[in-house]
């Protein structure tokens, strides 16, 4: 299956994540602040991680969502770093992308702590819960 991670991250944690999953499924990586979002149009799935701010998607995940071409039931594993509580960050997700026409498929989450201090290890929980989506 041809797909990406799209992400933004503001201290550096969902890059992290992004760039593990990445590299554990060999797919390319866009931080959604520099891609245009008709990338989305040359793969099958995306996967699209959030910090969580105030409980929320990032303001600039929201803005990207808004500005994807009509999705026509494309798949999207939506994903995001958070410290305390994920709060409606993923029902405010998966009710943009339905919006948007793209067809949310699976939520994974992951507690961090600080920016720079994980390795692929610590990710290996989450990314096998993105296995089966991926291939």
């Amino acid at each position: 299956m041809k797909a990406c991670v799209l992400y933004f991250s503001q201290t550096g944690n969902t890059q992290q994540f992004a760039d593990a999953i990445a590299d554990a499924f060999q797919i390319p990586t866009y931080n959604l602040t520099s891609t245009d979002p008709s990338i989305v149009r040359t793969y099958e799935l995306f996967l699209l991680g959030t910090p969580v701010h105030g409980f929320r998607p990032a303001v600039e995940t929201l803005d990207f969502i808004a500005r994807l071409p009509e999705g026509q039931g494309k798949r999207a594993v939506v994903f995001c770093s958070y410290a305390m509580w994920t709060g409606r960050t993923f029902a405010v997700l998966e009710n943009e992308l339905k919006k948007r026409g793209y067809q949310p498929i699976l939520r994974v989450k992951k507690k961090m702590k600080k920016a720079g201090s994980y390795t692929q290890t610590d990710f290996a929980d989450a990314i096998a819960k993105m296995a089966h989506a991926v291939k």
